[in-house]
C-alpha cells in the first residue's frame, strides 16, 4: 500500500486559504465604500427641522383654503423653448395683488428647483421666464407676495406645457 501524499507547498500557494480570506475582505471593502457613499452624499429627501415643516403645512393648508374661498384658479402653460410661462386667472385679482411668486418644485432633486416672479399684464393675465425645466412632474405653486392664498398643481413638463392651478 502506498502512504498518503502530503502536500509540501507552503499555505500562502494553496487556492482555498485565498479563497476563504476573500469572502469576507470583500465584504469589508464593500462596507468602507457604502459608509464613505453615505457619508459624502446628501440626500435632499430627508428634513433635518421636520417640526418646523409640519407646522408650515398648517399654514399652507390655510392659504389653499382661502384661495378656494376666494375662488382663484387658473390656467398655467409653459414654453419649453424660450422659458416664458403664462397664468391666466378664471377670476380677476384686486389692483394690488402686484407680482405673484411661481414655485417650480422638482420632485426628488431640490437643486433643480426655481422661483419666478410672474407680472401682471392685466387684472387676470400673469407672465415670466424660467429656466428649461428637465423631464419629471414638477409641483407648480403660485402665492401673491403677501402669502394670503396659494394655488397650485402639477406640470409634467416637457410633455404637457398646459396645467390647471387651483
Amino acid at each position: 500500500m502506498r502512504p498518503p501524499r502530503e502536500d509540501t507547498k507552503p499555505w500562502y500557494k494553496q487556492f482555498w486559504p485565498w479563497f476563504l480570506i476573500s469572502l469576507p475582505l470583500s465584504v469589508v471593502i464593500a462596507s468602507m465604500y457604502t459608509i464613505n457613499l453615505a457619508i459624502q452624499t446628501n440626500d435632499g429627501l430627508v428634513s433635518d427641522d421636520y417640526y418646523k415643516e409640519g407646522l408650515a403645512i398648517h399654514k399652507d393648508a390655510d392659504s389653499k383654503a382661502r384661495a378656494t374661498a376666494l375662488g382663484i384658479t387658473g390656467d398655467l402653460s409653459y414654453d419649453a423653448d424660450t422659458g416664458a410661462v403664462m397664468l391666466e386667472l378664471t377670476k380677476a385679482l384686486t389692483a394690488e395683488a402686484g407680482v405673484l411668486t411661481l414655485t417650480l418644485t422638482h420632485p426628488t432633486v431640490p437643486n433643480r428647483d426655481q422661483t419666478a416672479q410672474l407680472t401682471p399684464l392685466d387684472d387676470r393675465r400673469f407672465s415670466g421666464r424660467v429656466d428649461p425645466v428637465t423631464i419629471a412632474n414638477w409641483q407648480v405653486e403660485i402665492r401673491p407676495a403677501d402669502g394670503s392664498w396659494r394655488i397650485d398643481g402639477r406640470l409634467n413638463a416637457p410633455a404637457a406645457t398646459r396645467t390647471t392651478v387651483d
